[in-house]
C-alpha cells in the first residue's frame, strides 16, 4: 500500500486560501512538532511525508489552552467544525487526521479548493466507521440511562447519522465551519468568492487543512489589516511570510508596499532563485480586515527589480529607506541626481536647493556616511538601468 500512494503527498500552489492553509499548517509543525519543514520544499510544491500525520500532537493543537484555533462548537472562524452535540466526533477527530496519511488521488470529484480528487480509501472510511460507532456507544448507553429514569424522552439517533460519513459528508460541503468569514451558509445564500454558489465540494484533505489558514495572517498584523503574500511557489511563500512576520515584529506602521518591497530584498539576499516573469507578476499581498478581502501588489517591473540578488544587495548596503521609497516610487534617474546632491552636501554640510530627501539625510548621517552612500548610488543606477535594458526578461 505504501509503495502504491508513494512516501510523501505532493502539494501544489493554488488560489490564495488553500496557499494560506499549506503555509499554516506547516507553520503549526514548525511550532508544535520541531520539524524542519523547509526540507519538504521541492521546487514550487511541498512534498508532505504521509507520516506526519500520524505525529501530530492533536490534543496540544485543537483542544489545550494553547491551541491553534478552536474548532469546537461556536468557534469565532470554524463555527461547529466539530459539533459539540457529537462527542464521537471529537473523539475520532484524532483518527480521521491520522488517516489523512493514506489519501490518494482516486476520488470521483474534483476539490473545488486545491482541484485535486485526493479522497479516502475505501478501507480507511470502514475504519474510521467503526471508530465512530464505538465512540457512540457510551453516549447511546448514556442516552437510555436517562429514558429508563423516566426523564424527558430522549430521541435516540440511527447509525447512519452518528458515523463518520455523516462527519465526513459535513466536512466536504464547503461552509462555515470551515471559515466563518467568506464562507457560506449551505443552502441559506451564495457567496461572489465561490461564484454565486451556496458551497463548493472540497477533499478530505482541504477540509482537515484549511483550519489552517488563519495562522500566516495572524502573524502578520498590518494597520491596514492582517496579511498573506501570496505566490506561485511555497518556497517563496514561505521565506517571503516569515520575513513580513519578522518585519512587522518589530514595527507595524510600515505601507503595505514597503512590507512586500523589504520581503522581496531579502528574499533576493538570501536565495539564489531565479523566478519567471509569470512568476513574479503573481506575487501579491493578501489583505483581511474583518470580513473584507483585498490585494495588493507590486508593479512588475519593481518587483524584478527587487529580486535581483546584486540590486537588493545594494539597496541593503545604503541602509537608507529614503532609496527604498525612491525605488517603489519608480524615480530611478533621481539616484543619480540625489548621488551628486549627497556628495556636495557631504563637503560643504549645506542643503543647497533644500531637497527634502537632503534634509532627511542630513539628520540622519554624519560626513563619512553621507560620502558612502554617494559612491552607491551610481552602481545601484547602473545596475536598474541594465536590467530595465535587457532583452530577456528573467
Amino acid at each position: 500500500m505504501e509503495e502504491k500512494m508513494g512516501k510523501d503527498i505532493k502539494i501544489y500552489p493554488s488560489n490564495w486560501l488553500y496557499n494560506a492553509s499549506v503555509i499554516g499548517f506547516l507553520r503549526s509543525i514548525y511550532d508544535f512538532e520541531k520539524c524542519n519543514v523547509e526540507e519538504w520544499f521541492e521546487n514550487n510544491i511541498v512534498s508532505l511525508p504521509r507520516d506526519i500525520f500520524e505525529k501530530l500532537e492533536i490534543n496540544n493543537r485543537y483542544f489545550n489552552d494553547n491551541k491553534i484555533s478552536s474548532i469546537v462548537g461556536n468557534s469565532p472562524l470554524y463555527r461547529n467544525y466539530i459539533n459539540p452535540s457529537r462527542s464521537q466526533d471529537k473523539s475520532g477527530f484524532v483518527d480521521f487526521v491520522n488517516e489523512l496519511s493514506k489519501v490518494v488521488e482516486q476520488g470521483q470529484d474534483f476539490c473545488g479548493i486545491c482541484s485535486k480528487n485526493f479522497t479516502l480509501l475505501q478501507e480507511s472510511k470502514e475504519r474510521l466507521n467503526k471508530k465512530w460507532s464505538e465512540y457512540s456507544q457510551s453516549k447511546s448507553k448514556e442516552e437510555k440511562a436517562v429514558k429508563s429514569k423516566g426523564s424527558k424522552k430522549v430521541k435516540e439517533s440511527k447509525p447512519e447519522e452518528t458515523g463518520f460519513d455523516t462527519f465526513l459528508s459535513n466536512l466536504q460541503r464547503y461552509n462555515v465551519m470551515h471559515n466563518n468569514l467568506i464562507a457560506p451558509s449551505v443552502g441559506e445564500f451564495p457567496n461572489a468568492f465561490w461564484n454565486l454558489k451556496d458551497s463548493i465540494l472540497i477533499c478530505p484533505l482541504c477540509a482537515y487543512l484549511i483550519i489552517h489558514y488563519h495562522i500566516p495572517f495572524e502573524d502578520a498584523q498590518t494597520k491596514d489589516g492582517q496579511i498573506f503574500i501570496n505566490a506561485p511557489s511555497f518556497k517563496v511563500m514561505w521565506h517571503l511570510n516569515k520575513f513580513a512576520k519578522e518585519l512587522l515584529s518589530k514595527n507595524r506602521s510600515y505601507q503595505l508596499r514597503e512590507i512586500l518591497g523589504i520581503s522581496l530584498i531579502e528574499f533576493a539576499q538570501r536565495f539564489f532563485v531565479t523566478l519567471g516573469a509569470w512568476s513574479i507578476m503573481n506575487i501579491e499581498m493578501v489583505i483581511k480586515k474583518g470580513t473584507k478581502i483585498d490585494s495588493y501588489s507590486l508593479p512588475y517591473e519593481i518587483s524584478r527589480l527587487l529580486l535581483q540578488k546584486e540590486i537588493a544587495s545594494l539597496i541593503s548596503a545604503t541602509k537608507e529607506p529614503l532609496v527604498l521609497e525612491i525605488i517603489l516610487n519608480g524615480k530611478f534617474d533621481y539616484l543619480l541626481t540625489l548621488a551628486n546632491k549627497v556628495l556636495r552636501c557631504s563637503f560643504t554640510g549645506k542643503n543647497a536647493n533644500d531637497d527634502k530627501y537632503i534634509s532627511k539625510l542630513i539628520n540622519n548621517w554624519d560626513t563619512q556616511g553621507l560620502k558612502n552612500l554617494a559612491k552607491v548610488l551610481p552602481e545601484l543606477y547602473a545596475k536598474i538601468n541594465s536590467t530595465l535594458n535587457r532583452e530577456v526578461m528573467i
